[in-house]
């Protein structure tokens, strides 16, 4: 599994439905939204698919995304922040 950042503007229109764009991922995809508008996304698949597939969801939005896969992580962030970050499927994609 990556691990993904993906960080949107508010846009025009409704607003997304994030649990249907994390569903429409690979099996096992994760998400941990940060205030609405950032996320951190498990997935197998390539930055580029993610981006593919969020710019269906996305409408006139702004948005990007970053394989941070290989990115070292520090901060003072709750429990359950640091327990996504560091789930056994992103070890055992480093071994």
């Amino acid at each position: 599994m990556r691990r993904h950042l993906l960080v949107f503007d508010d846009g025009a229109g409704e607003p997304l439905n994030l649990q249907d764009f994390v569903d429409s991922l690979d099996p096992g995809a994760q998400m941990y939204a940060m205030d609405g508008h950032a996320c951190f996304v498990t997935s197998a698949l390539a930055a580029s698919e993610i981006t593919d597939r969020f710019a269906t969801l996305a409408g006139s939005r702004l948005f990007f995304v970053a394989d941070i896969t290989a990115s070292p992580a520090a901060g003072r962030m709750l429990g359950a922040f640091w327990d996504f970050m560091k789930s056994p499927t992103l070890q055992r994609a480093a071994e």
